[in-house]
């Protein structure tokens, strides 16, 4: 690699801290939502038991009046057979008689009715079985990857006060005035602010740079800002890693280019 500023590996060094520190501080950040999704998903199929439970028993309590009804015209059948008996008149006769047939019709129809019920019953309790079921495997996933993500905050907290530790010496070995305006800069645009420029274009905003700009650029002497998105620049070419990497990328369609994402 050609002799060029020493505060450009420093600050490339720092910007590739950053955007570790940038990518555990976001996944840290992300882990409460997981624990959350997984409440929430939770908390919506025991919603759904207690509605089918609800269901279940409004069904039951339906069919047990149905029953009872049932119960009560079967009696009136029997009553109304004993009196025939005792009828004496023609037209009496007749008018029991057409009653009887008017609640043995409301018997059969009852117990139709009662059929479908017990059978709605049937279903329902299946039906409550399997999401029973299924939120006992929903909960013992979802405490499994509890587990998994208390470990994994864990290990970001550990990573992430590593990250810092590390960021608090390189930090000490740039330039104040430089360092101010990479924060500056880091700020403002979304946490990149020191990034490669390659065949003459910037690869976060991936828009041209002036040629004179590009040539100083090349020598390594200096920290120059592009003059499209003002973040600082470097030749990537000062680095075989960031220049093998654009060299072998192939380009993006404009329209899969995210604006001020360097492609590293």
């Amino acid at each position: 690699m050609t002799e060029i500023h020493p505060q450009i590996p420093a600050l490339r060094a720092l910007q590739r801290q950053d955007r570790r520190l940038t990518s555990l501080e976001r996944k840290l950040g992300g882990i409460p939502a997981r624990i959350s999704g997984l409440d929430s998903d939770l908390l919506k199929l025991e919603q759904l038991l207690v509605a089918e439970r609800a269901k279940l028993e409004e069904t039951k309590n339906f069919q047990s009046r149905q029953e009872t009804q049932l119960h009560d015209e079967e009696d009136q059948i029997r009553n109304s057979k004993a009196k025939l008996g005792q009828i004496k008149t023609a037209r009496e006769l007749n008018a029991q008689q057409r009653e009887l047939e008017t609640t043995r019709r409301m018997v059969t129809t009852r117990t139709g009715e009662i059929s479908k019920l017990q059978e709605a019953v049937t279903r329902t309790e299946q039906q409550i079985a399997k999401m029973e079921a299924h939120l006992g495997a929903l909960r013992t996933s979802a405490d499994a990857e509890k587990q998994r993500l208390a470990e994994e905050q864990t290990q970001l907290e550990e990573g992430i006060a590593k990250a810092r530790k590390l960021r608090t010496r390189s930090v000490s070995t740039i330039d104040k005035e430089i360092l101010a305006n990479y924060e500056r800069i880091r700020k403002r645009l979304g946490g990149t602010a020191f990034v490669p420029a390659h065949r003459e274009r910037c690869t976060a905003c991936k828009m041209m740079i002036p040629h004179i700009l590009y040539t100083r650029l090349l020598k390594g002497k200096e920290i120059q800002p592009c003059e499209s998105c003002g973040r600082l620049l470097y030749w990537s070419g000062h680095f075989p890693e960031d220049h093998d990497k654009f060299e072998n990328s192939k380009p993006k369609p404009a329209e899969d280019v995210i604006p001020g994402v360097p492609e590293f």
